[in-house]
């Protein structure tokens, strides 16, 4: 099935981009999607991944710890009132460099219910920061939606993953949410992979050639999750990071709704046809 391309730019691209935006300055002028409001700001609370972090080792803490250092900002939720839909949107770092090299933690068991398998525990500490935070503004914030949409970029789009199947699992709002995100790195074992998909059937990744994140960490341990949506944005062979860049996907989609270019009329005999610039 073809991406609604429009829907992604329109509506999923600029949630994604105000995540970014109100990290250091919580009410900077946003540019949202269409018809929705600001419900509130995802904010990390410390006391509520203590004891998920104290069974950590320091290693595998430091993920979690980047990004709450950057700012305790973690994103936002937006809500439309008139679609009875709401839109959580879940930041990355300023720096991919700060995070990806700590990608080799082992699988642990998912948090809220062992038995759903077993996830990448560095991903599964920065969600435990901001599930208080996500619960309270989804559930108190944006009652009465009939659709919930997740999204991230980056690091962020593997902390959505774990945020969209808590929603099924945990919050039991009564909707099942639907995953749009960017650039997001590999966060399920393939038992919790197998529990994701068959709980969450709309879950699309939207994925630029050449960036790198979306490769890691390595399979078999863990494995991807959801459709990809393939990209050709750009990349720079000198600046690795560039590929990975929030606005070189916007430009990927753009070049997905752009027509092709129609058959070159025929020349007329005995006419070359024109070579100029």
């Amino acid at each position: 099935m073809l991406p609604d391309t429009d829907f992604l730019i329109n509506t999923i691209y600029p949630a994604a981009t105000a995540a970014y935006l109100v990290m250091n300055v919580p009410t900077p002028p946003l540019s949202l999607p269409s018809g929705f409001q600001m419900v509130g700001l995802l904010k990390a609370d410390p006391q509520s991944a203590a004891h998920a972090m104290a069974l950590a080792h320091p290693d595998q803490q430091r993920i979690a710890n980047v990004v709450v250092a950057e700012s305790s900002i973690f994103g936002l939720v937006l809500y439309n009132q008139a679609a009875s839909t709401a839109l959580i949107a879940i930041r990355g770092t300023k720096t991919v460099w700060d995070w990806i090299e700590d990608m080799d933690a082992v699988p642990v068991s998912y948090l809220a219910d062992s038995s759903a398998g077993q996830v990448h525990m560095g991903f599964q500490l920065v969600y435990e920061h901001i599930c208080r935070s996500a619960t309270d503004l989804l559930e108190n914030g944006c009652k009465g939606a009939q659709r919930i949409l997740v999204t991230g970029h980056s690091l962020g789009a593997a902390v959505a993953v774990l945020c969209g199947f808590d929603i099924v699992h945990r919050m039991k709002l009564g909707v099942i949410p639907e995953l749009h995100t960017f650039a997001g790195p590999r966060v399920a074992a393939p038992d919790f992979a197998n529990n994701f998909k068959a709980a969450i059937k709309t879950c699309e990744r939207v994925v630029n050639f050449m960036d790198v994140v979306p490769q890691v960490p390595v399979p078999p341990l863990y494995e991807q999750v959801g459709q990809e949506v393939a990209v050709k944005g750009g990349f720079k062979p000198l600046d690795v990071t560039y590929a990975h860049h929030l606005t070189t996907y916007l430009s990927g989609l753009q070049k997905l709704i752009q027509p092709a270019p129609g058959p070159a009329a025929p020349a007329a005999q005995g006419v070359q046809p024109a070579v100029g610039p």
